[in-house]
């Protein structure tokens, strides 16, 4: 594992990812268990030195992965082959069940909306309701695209190229998933969970959109170097997100997570698969280092 993590083209990237990781789950789990949360509003209680901490490591690892990727945008390279990668081809199944299992959280919020507006016909929450509906229906595109990409690792028989259209279903879903949040009449700043969430989104989009450039061959020249550059801080913040959630759901304390932000998925299968693709499909580009080791013995 060690030498697949160094061995791969974003190698350093790749261990500032794991150490954020390994600092900052243990920290976001502490605030909740420790009180620093408010429960129902998502506030901080009061001023802890976690909180300059957690934030510390989340800024520092995305300035320096999205840093890294950046020096090196011109020696990574993405994998296209088409070839079986059985554990990609698992991880984009896992990805494609999630979604759709979040879409049946989504159904239930719909109702929940429907409820609203037919209890006053101005309420709000009706570009809300929409919002939603439109995400669920892209959540199972997008479901669909994991399943083409599930198939075609497991056969290794696809042909990215040909889907372009339905490659752009994730990076619509994300939108609107970041639509729905931005709708949400409450401080974006004072609830850290819905600002991890944003930024979290944020990252997402652009990586999604990146993967979709390089997986379709449009426009791939200059964006291969971005699915690890905003990959990564994607699926850190996903973490962040799903797994003190997940845990206190698991020792039964489900009720501190605040209300607003839900157990999804999506958010664990996600950093999974983006994961996976730095580890398996983010190489060096062996033409570029092959030139300069050229230049180098010319010299």
């Amino acid at each position: 594992m060690k030498d697949k993590i160094m061995n791969s083209g974003f190698g350093i990237g790749n261990l500032v990812f794991i150490a954020a990781v390994i600092l900052a789950l243990p920290l976001r789990i502490y605030q909740y268990v420790g009180n620093v949360i408010e429960p129902v509003t998502g506030f901080f209680v009061k001023t802890d030195w976690s909180i300059y901490a957690l934030y510390g490591i989340l800024i520092v690892a995305s300035l320096a992965i999205v840093a890294l990727g950046f020096i090196k945008r011109k020696t990574l390279s993405y994998d296209l082959k088409a070839e079986k990668r059985i554990g990609f081809g698992v991880i984009s199944g896992l990805v494609a069940a999630s979604m759709i299992i979040d879409s049946f959280g989504c159904l239930e919020t719909v109702k929940n909306l429907e409820t609203a507006i037919n209890a006053d016909a101005t309420s709000p929450e009706h570009t809300t309701y929409y919002v939603t509906i439109v995400q669920i229906v892209f959540a199972f595109l997008s479901a669909l695209y994991f399943v083409i990409l599930c198939i075609g690792s497991l056969t290794g028989k696809t042909a990215a190229a040909e889907f372009k259209l339905v490659s752009l279903f994730p990076v619509f879903w994300a939108m609107l998933r970041m639509v729905a949040r931005f709708m949400r009449t409450i401080s974006y700043v004072r609830v850290s969970e819905l600002m991890f969430e944003m930024l979290m989104l944020m990252f997402l989009i652009m990586f999604f959109m990146a993967f979709a450039q390089c997986n379709s061959k449009v426009n791939d020249s200059d964006c291969q170097w971005k699915i690890a550059a905003y990959g990564l801080p994607a699926a850190l913040l996903a973490l962040v997100c799903f797994v003190p959630r997940a845990i206190l759901a698991i020792i039964g304390n489900a009720d501190d997570i605040y209300t607003q932000s839900t157990l999804e998925f999506s958010d664990l299968a996600v950093a999974l698969f983006i994961v996976a693709t730095v580890l398996t499909r983010v190489t060096l580009n062996t033409s570029e280092t092959t030139e300069e080791t050229a230049i180098k013995t010319e010299e």
